[in-house]
């Protein structure tokens, strides 16, 4: 293992890696650790040198997005989803040439395809997971979580040419190009901030319309402590705390101090806050408290769920015939989508190797109409 801080043995390493056909590329983020995550570590696998770079000591990463970017060097990673779009994101990159080896074991039917569960398979190799949830924005970091670091590329150049020669046994390789040819594609986009996000907490139902009311202002607070602080929400204090706060709507301290969910720490801490939230709440007038999540009315178009329904049934059993997940051979929503429509045209989300393997019959069921 090579750990890479310094600007000269990040330009060696790159001299080495640029002569290589294949590398094998992972990072790792603190998104447990802070609200505003960044990537902390790029490893690389290149022939026999396993490369940790750190992105944090300011080394000029340039010529590592040129290697990403070269067509002539394939990169192997595993569920590449998220390493793109932060790479992207914090760097600018992207990349081209790609294999994504989860992606290769979830169209060969694997059950189980983690990283962790290829290699024990493939390699009889077993990950310590301890370090899963580990912090690696901190430094120095352990040998330990570097050894940890290193694992997930170590074995990824050789575990592809294993997958990919199981795809052409079956000859599914042509279907994972296509995937890895859309995950070329991803960009990393800004999401803007949810003022609604409170309602996507579980248990709301719970609640009176003036607990939403208190659910709401408590998100909100909490959201810009995390976001001063660089942490994540769950940091600062729970969901169930604060659930239960918007509950129960203590409007003293010694309230506050009966409720379960609320730790001493976080009485210390925060008590006159959360008991002036609460107050201000219960004096709101009632058109400033938002609208409870009600159940909306489904207007159930009952011949359309009786198509998505038959399409569903075929496509269970062919997946079924194949050893796919259903949802990878054709999701619901192509599936609505299909039924909707009445024809495999003008369907973005549906891949060629979908409509090779599922179209006709399909639309055979359909006709049944």
């Amino acid at each position: 293992m090579i750990w890479i801080d310094q600007q000269e043995i990040l330009d060696r390493a790159i001299d080495s890696v640029v002569s290589q056909t294949v590398v094998a590329v992972d990072t790792e983020a603190d998104s447990l650790h802070s609200y505003f995550d960044k990537v902390c570590l790029i490893q690389v696998s290149a022939a026999s040198d396993d490369l940790v770079i750190d992105p944090l000591a300011g080394v000029d990463l340039k010529r590592f997005g040129e290697v990403l970017a070269e067509s002539s060097i394939t990169k192997v990673l595993h569920g590449a989803d998220y390493d793109l779009r932060i790479l992207n994101r914090d760097f600018g990159f992207t990349t081209s040439n790609l294999i994504d080896t989860m992606v290769s074991a979830q169209l060969l039917g694997y059950e189980a395809y983690g990283l962790g569960a290829l290699l024990e398979r493939h390699f009889g190799v077993t990950v310590n997971k301890a370090h899963q949830r580990a912090d690696w924005a901190m430094r120095p970091l352990t040998p330990e979580m570097l050894e940890y670091a290193t694992m997930d590329t170590r074995y990824l150049v050789a575990l592809a040419e294993k997958l990919r020669e199981e795809l052409n046994a079956l000859g599914r390789w042509e279907w994972a190009q296509e995937e890895f040819a859309r995950l070329e594609a991803i960009r990393y986009r800004e999401v803007p901030d949810d003022e609604e996000g409170w309602r996507k907490m579980k248990n709301l139902g719970n609640l009176d319309r003036r607990g939403h009311g208190v659910i709401r202002e408590l998100y909100l607070w909490r959201d810009h402590l995390a976001r001063t602080a660089d942490r994540p929400p769950f940091k600062i204090i729970g969901n169930d705390a604060l659930l239960e706060i918007a509950k129960e709507k203590p409007q003293t301290i010694g309230d506050l101090g009966k409720l379960k969910s609320v730790s001493q720490y976080h009485r210390s801490r925060y008590a006159r806050q959360l008991v002036e939230i609460v107050k201000r709440v219960v004096a709101m007038p009632e058109s400033e408290l938002p609208e409870r999540n009600e159940p909306k009315t489904w207007i159930r178009d009952k011949a359309l769920e009786d198509r998505i329904n038959r399409l569903k049934r075929v496509r269970d059993k062919i997946a079924a015939e194949l050893k796919l997940d259903p949802g990878l051979l054709a999701p619901r929503h192509v599936l609505t989508a299909v039924a909707s429509s009445g024809s495999l045209d003008d369907i973005p989300a549906m891949r060629n190797w979908q409509r090779t393997v599922v179209g006709d019959s399909l639309m055979q069921a359909l006709k049944r109409d």
